[in-house]
């Protein structure tokens, strides 16, 4: 999982279950005021999406991925 920054502090928030305390979105290095996180909006969002698109594109291949290794396969060498 990608992680994300506080646009405030600069440094890696727990926002959206990233991280070790997956409830909070406060700042993961010690010692800082940034009590609340703010990062940038959809990073999490389009980085899912593309996963998801990703997965079931490669479950509509494989059948022909496996279709042409077999023809490639029964062919003459």
């Amino acid at each position: 999982m990608e992680m994300l920054n506080c646009v405030m502090c600069g440094h890696p928030c727990h926002c959206k279950g990233v991280g070790t305390y997956v409830n909070t979105n406060q700042c993961m290095v010690l010692n800082c005021n940034c009590i609340n996180c703010i990062h940038a909006v959809g990073v999490e969002e389009e980085t899912m999406a593309k996963k998801i698109v990703k997965w079931v594109w490669n479950i509509i291949k494989w059948p022909f991925k496996k279709a042409h290794e077999w023809l490639t396969n029964s062919l003459p060498k």
